[in-house]
Protein backbone atom coordinates (compact mmCIF):
# COMPACT_ATOMS: atom_id res chain seq x y z
CA UNK A 1 0.00 0.00 0.00
CA UNK A 2 1.11 3.42 -0.43
CA UNK A 3 2.35 5.17 2.36
CA UNK A 4 3.59 1.87 4.17
CA UNK A 5 7.26 1.80 4.92
CA UNK A 6 9.28 -0.83 3.44
CA UNK A 7 10.07 -3.53 5.90
CA UNK A 8 14.32 -3.54 6.37
CA UNK A 9 15.94 -6.50 5.68
CA UNK A 10 19.22 -7.90 7.12
CA UNK A 11 21.30 -9.18 4.65
CA UNK A 12 24.45 -11.02 6.12
CA UNK A 13 28.06 -11.58 4.36
CA UNK A 14 30.50 -14.38 5.13
CA UNK A 15 33.69 -13.02 3.29
CA UNK A 16 34.26 -9.65 1.80
CA UNK A 17 36.87 -9.91 -0.85
CA UNK A 18 36.30 -8.86 -4.49
CA UNK A 19 32.68 -10.26 -5.31
CA UNK A 20 31.34 -10.02 -1.49
CA UNK A 21 32.69 -6.25 -1.23
CA UNK A 22 31.53 -5.56 -4.56
CA UNK A 23 27.56 -7.24 -3.97
CA UNK A 24 27.64 -5.49 -0.45
CA UNK A 25 28.51 -2.16 -1.58
CA UNK A 26 25.95 -2.35 -4.57
CA UNK A 27 23.66 -3.38 -2.02
CA UNK A 28 24.17 0.00 0.13
CA UNK A 29 24.04 1.59 -2.50
CA UNK A 30 20.83 1.50 -3.60
CA UNK A 31 19.28 -0.23 -0.56
CA UNK A 32 20.55 2.44 1.88
CA UNK A 33 17.33 1.03 4.57
CA UNK A 34 18.81 -2.34 5.10
CA UNK A 35 21.13 -3.68 7.34
CA UNK A 36 24.54 -5.46 6.21
CA UNK A 37 26.38 -7.66 8.45
CA UNK A 38 29.64 -9.39 7.96
CA UNK A 39 32.09 -11.50 8.92
CA UNK A 40 35.73 -11.92 7.50
CA UNK A 41 38.91 -13.86 8.67
CA UNK A 42 40.53 -10.10 7.87
CA UNK A 43 40.13 -8.22 10.38
CA UNK A 44 41.49 -4.85 8.52
CA UNK A 45 38.84 -5.52 5.63
CA UNK A 46 36.02 -5.65 8.55
CA UNK A 47 37.51 -2.27 9.72
CA UNK A 48 37.38 -1.04 6.35
CA UNK A 49 33.82 -1.77 5.81
CA UNK A 50 32.81 -0.12 8.90
CA UNK A 51 34.17 2.72 9.06
CA UNK A 52 34.07 3.26 5.14
CA UNK A 53 29.84 2.51 6.20
CA UNK A 54 29.74 -0.39 3.80
CA UNK A 55 28.61 -2.96 6.60
CA UNK A 56 26.59 -1.76 9.79
CA UNK A 57 28.15 -4.89 12.05
CA UNK A 58 31.01 -6.48 12.53
CA UNK A 59 30.34 -10.50 13.42
CA UNK A 60 32.28 -13.14 14.45
CA UNK A 61 32.43 -16.41 12.11
CA UNK A 62 29.99 -18.07 14.53
CA UNK A 63 27.63 -15.57 15.53
CA UNK A 64 24.06 -15.70 16.96
CA UNK A 65 23.13 -12.32 14.61
CA UNK A 66 23.07 -14.19 11.18
CA UNK A 67 20.05 -16.02 12.80
CA UNK A 68 18.11 -12.73 12.27
CA UNK A 69 19.21 -12.23 8.21
CA UNK A 70 16.54 -12.33 5.74
CA UNK A 71 18.96 -13.58 3.11
CA UNK A 72 23.32 -14.73 3.80
CA UNK A 73 26.19 -14.51 1.14
CA UNK A 74 28.12 -17.48 1.08
CA UNK A 75 31.25 -15.61 -0.38
CA UNK A 76 34.04 -17.57 0.39
CA UNK A 77 36.40 -20.09 -1.66
CA UNK A 78 34.33 -22.77 -2.47
CA UNK A 79 35.21 -25.10 0.19
CA UNK A 80 34.87 -23.33 2.90
CA UNK A 81 31.40 -22.39 2.26
CA UNK A 82 30.42 -26.10 1.70
CA UNK A 83 31.45 -26.08 5.13
CA UNK A 84 29.22 -23.13 6.44
CA UNK A 85 26.47 -24.86 5.79
CA UNK A 86 26.43 -27.31 8.15
CA UNK A 87 26.94 -24.32 11.01
CA UNK A 88 24.01 -22.68 9.39
CA UNK A 89 21.91 -26.04 8.98
CA UNK A 90 20.63 -25.30 12.90
CA UNK A 91 21.58 -20.92 13.01
CA UNK A 92 19.30 -19.91 10.52
CA UNK A 93 15.44 -18.05 11.17
CA UNK A 94 13.18 -20.51 9.48
CA UNK A 95 12.45 -18.82 6.43
CA UNK A 96 16.22 -16.92 5.87
CA UNK A 97 17.97 -17.78 2.60
CA UNK A 98 21.60 -18.52 1.98
CA UNK A 99 23.07 -17.91 -1.36
CA UNK A 100 26.52 -18.23 -2.77
CA UNK A 101 28.89 -16.89 -5.05
CA UNK A 102 31.19 -19.19 -6.01
CA UNK A 103 31.78 -20.65 -9.67
CA UNK A 104 31.27 -24.43 -9.23
CA UNK A 105 27.49 -25.64 -7.86
CA UNK A 106 27.71 -29.22 -8.07
CA UNK A 107 29.39 -29.61 -4.71
CA UNK A 108 27.41 -27.00 -2.70
CA UNK A 109 24.24 -28.65 -4.18
CA UNK A 110 25.16 -32.09 -3.00
CA UNK A 111 25.74 -30.64 0.91
CA UNK A 112 22.50 -28.21 0.60
CA UNK A 113 20.72 -32.22 -0.09
CA UNK A 114 22.70 -33.77 2.45
CA UNK A 115 21.93 -31.52 4.83
CA UNK A 116 17.91 -30.83 4.28
CA UNK A 117 18.46 -27.46 3.12
CA UNK A 118 16.97 -27.20 0.04
CA UNK A 119 14.14 -24.40 1.24
CA UNK A 120 16.92 -22.44 2.24
CA UNK A 121 19.36 -22.39 -0.87
CA UNK A 122 19.90 -20.81 -3.71
CA UNK A 123 22.82 -21.16 -5.30
CA UNK A 124 24.90 -17.79 -7.02
CA UNK A 125 27.52 -17.19 -9.78
CA UNK A 126 28.27 -13.59 -10.66
CA UNK A 127 30.33 -14.03 -13.93
CA UNK A 128 32.35 -11.18 -13.74
CA UNK A 129 35.96 -10.71 -11.43
CA UNK A 130 39.00 -9.61 -11.96
CA UNK A 131 42.82 -10.68 -11.38
CA UNK A 132 42.78 -8.61 -8.81
CA UNK A 133 41.28 -9.35 -5.14
CA UNK A 134 40.15 -8.64 -1.62
CA UNK A 135 38.00 -5.42 -0.38
CA UNK A 136 40.47 -2.69 -1.96
CA UNK A 137 39.73 -3.53 -5.05
CA UNK A 138 36.24 -4.56 -5.49
CA UNK A 139 33.05 -2.21 -6.84
CA UNK A 140 29.69 -1.19 -6.83
CA UNK A 141 30.04 -1.65 -10.51
CA UNK A 142 32.03 -5.10 -10.83
CA UNK A 143 29.06 -6.50 -11.47
CA UNK A 144 27.61 -4.28 -14.56
CA UNK A 145 26.47 -6.27 -17.54
CA UNK A 146 27.47 -9.12 -16.81
CA UNK A 147 25.54 -12.43 -16.55
CA UNK A 148 24.53 -13.58 -13.04
CA UNK A 149 23.69 -17.41 -12.80
CA UNK A 150 21.06 -18.22 -10.61
CA UNK A 151 21.18 -22.40 -9.37
CA UNK A 152 17.80 -22.63 -7.01
CA UNK A 153 16.59 -25.86 -5.40
CA UNK A 154 13.31 -27.06 -6.81
CA UNK A 155 11.94 -26.55 -3.46
CA UNK A 156 12.90 -23.11 -2.86
CA UNK A 157 9.97 -20.85 -3.13
CA UNK A 158 9.41 -18.57 -6.66
CA UNK A 159 9.30 -15.25 -4.02
CA UNK A 160 12.69 -15.85 -2.39
CA UNK A 161 14.47 -15.90 -6.24
CA UNK A 162 12.35 -12.75 -6.84
CA UNK A 163 13.69 -11.10 -3.89
CA UNK A 164 17.32 -12.23 -4.42
CA UNK A 165 17.24 -10.32 -7.75
CA UNK A 166 15.98 -7.54 -5.67
CA UNK A 167 18.14 -7.45 -3.34
CA UNK A 168 21.33 -7.33 -6.23
CA UNK A 169 18.90 -5.69 -8.77
CA UNK A 170 21.89 -2.62 -7.49
CA UNK A 171 24.41 -4.63 -9.52
CA UNK A 172 23.22 -4.39 -12.66
CA UNK A 173 23.87 -7.97 -13.32
CA UNK A 174 21.62 -9.76 -15.94
CA UNK A 175 20.18 -12.59 -14.38
CA UNK A 176 19.71 -16.03 -15.82
CA UNK A 177 18.96 -19.36 -14.22
CA UNK A 178 20.23 -22.66 -14.83
CA UNK A 179 20.77 -26.64 -13.62
CA UNK A 180 23.94 -26.98 -11.42
CA UNK A 181 25.26 -29.44 -13.12
CA UNK A 182 25.04 -27.70 -16.56
CA UNK A 183 26.56 -25.17 -14.79
CA UNK A 184 29.91 -26.70 -14.40
CA UNK A 185 30.54 -28.07 -17.52
CA UNK A 186 29.46 -24.39 -18.53
CA UNK A 187 31.80 -22.69 -16.16
CA UNK A 188 34.48 -25.40 -16.98
CA UNK A 189 34.49 -24.76 -20.99
CA UNK A 190 34.51 -20.83 -20.51
CA UNK A 191 36.60 -20.19 -17.55
CA UNK A 192 38.16 -22.53 -15.61
CA UNK A 193 40.13 -24.31 -18.44
CA UNK A 194 41.09 -20.70 -19.81
CA UNK A 195 42.31 -20.28 -16.53
CA UNK A 196 44.41 -23.27 -16.65
CA UNK A 197 45.81 -22.59 -20.19
CA UNK A 198 46.51 -19.02 -19.63
CA UNK A 199 48.68 -20.72 -16.40
CA UNK A 200 49.97 -22.97 -18.70
CA UNK A 201 51.37 -20.81 -21.10
CA UNK A 202 53.27 -18.30 -18.89
CA UNK A 203 54.48 -21.26 -17.11
CA UNK A 204 55.90 -22.58 -20.69
CA UNK A 205 57.93 -19.18 -21.07
CA UNK A 206 58.48 -19.06 -17.74
CA UNK A 207 60.55 -21.98 -18.35
CA UNK A 208 61.76 -21.55 -21.69
CA UNK A 209 62.87 -18.23 -21.28
CA UNK A 210 66.43 -17.31 -21.69
CA UNK A 211 68.62 -16.49 -18.93
CA UNK A 212 68.21 -12.79 -19.54
CA UNK A 213 64.47 -13.07 -19.63
CA UNK A 214 64.09 -12.22 -23.50
CA UNK A 215 60.96 -13.75 -23.81
CA UNK A 216 59.57 -12.02 -20.49
CA UNK A 217 61.11 -8.61 -21.94
CA UNK A 218 59.55 -8.46 -25.22
CA UNK A 219 56.16 -10.05 -23.78
CA UNK A 220 53.44 -7.49 -26.13
CA UNK A 221 49.89 -6.98 -26.15
CA UNK A 222 48.89 -10.33 -27.54
CA UNK A 223 50.92 -12.48 -24.50
CA UNK A 224 49.79 -10.19 -21.55
CA UNK A 225 45.93 -10.25 -22.86
CA UNK A 226 45.17 -14.02 -23.18
CA UNK A 227 47.29 -14.94 -19.75
CA UNK A 228 46.31 -11.42 -17.81
CA UNK A 229 43.79 -14.07 -15.92
CA UNK A 230 46.97 -16.05 -14.36
CA UNK A 231 47.16 -13.08 -12.35
CA UNK A 232 44.35 -14.50 -10.13
CA UNK A 233 44.21 -15.78 -6.71
CA UNK A 234 46.43 -19.41 -6.93
CA UNK A 235 44.23 -20.37 -3.77
CA UNK A 236 41.20 -19.63 -5.20
CA UNK A 237 42.29 -21.57 -8.63
CA UNK A 238 43.21 -24.58 -6.68
CA UNK A 239 39.99 -24.88 -4.43
CA UNK A 240 38.18 -24.36 -7.78
CA UNK A 241 39.87 -27.21 -9.77
CA UNK A 242 39.37 -29.84 -6.93
CA UNK A 243 35.88 -28.51 -6.70
CA UNK A 244 34.99 -29.01 -10.49
CA UNK A 245 37.23 -32.10 -11.28
CA UNK A 246 35.46 -33.61 -13.31
CA UNK A 247 33.88 -31.18 -15.70
CA UNK A 248 37.38 -29.27 -15.98
CA UNK A 249 38.96 -32.66 -16.92
CA UNK A 250 36.33 -33.29 -19.38
CA UNK A 251 36.67 -30.15 -21.24
CA UNK A 252 40.56 -29.76 -20.70
CA UNK A 253 40.80 -33.14 -22.63
CA UNK A 254 38.97 -31.88 -25.37
CA UNK A 255 41.51 -28.78 -25.15
CA UNK A 256 44.41 -30.82 -25.53
CA UNK A 257 42.56 -32.54 -28.55
CA UNK A 258 42.37 -29.11 -30.09
CA UNK A 259 45.90 -28.43 -29.61
CA UNK A 260 47.10 -32.10 -31.15
CA UNK A 261 45.64 -31.60 -33.97
CA UNK A 262 47.27 -28.15 -34.72
CA UNK A 263 50.55 -29.64 -33.79
CA UNK A 264 49.76 -32.35 -35.94
CA UNK A 265 48.72 -29.40 -39.18
CA UNK A 266 51.82 -27.55 -38.85
CA UNK A 267 54.33 -30.69 -38.53
CA UNK A 268 52.44 -32.10 -41.70
CA UNK A 269 52.36 -28.19 -43.22
CA UNK A 270 48.80 -29.33 -44.21
CA UNK A 271 48.00 -25.33 -45.28
CA UNK A 272 44.42 -25.69 -45.37
CA UNK A 273 44.00 -27.20 -42.09
CA UNK A 274 45.89 -24.69 -40.45
CA UNK A 275 43.44 -21.81 -42.64
CA UNK A 276 40.44 -23.64 -41.54
CA UNK A 277 41.51 -24.14 -37.63
CA UNK A 278 42.08 -20.12 -36.91
CA UNK A 279 39.22 -19.36 -39.58
CA UNK A 280 36.48 -21.48 -37.68
CA UNK A 281 37.70 -19.57 -34.21
CA UNK A 282 37.30 -16.44 -35.45
CA UNK A 283 34.20 -16.54 -37.31
CA UNK A 284 32.63 -17.81 -33.92
CA UNK A 285 34.78 -15.39 -31.22
CA UNK A 286 33.42 -12.61 -33.61
CA UNK A 287 29.94 -13.66 -32.75
CA UNK A 288 30.65 -13.16 -28.94
CA UNK A 289 29.85 -10.23 -28.09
Amino acid sequence: LKGCKTIMKTIGFIGLGLIGGSIAKAIRKYHEDYRILAYDQNRETLATAVSSNMIDAVCEEHDERFKGCDYIFLCAPVEYNVKYLEYFKDNIGPDTIITDVGSVKGIIHKEVERLGMEAHFIGGHPMAGSEKTGFANSSEDLLQDSYYLLTPCKTTAEEKVLFLKKILSGTGAIFATVDAGLHDDITAAISHVPHIVAASLVNMVRENDTSNELMKTFAAGGFKDITRIASSSPEMWESICLSNADSIDHFLSLMIDELTKMRSYIANEQGGEINRFFASSREYRDSIH
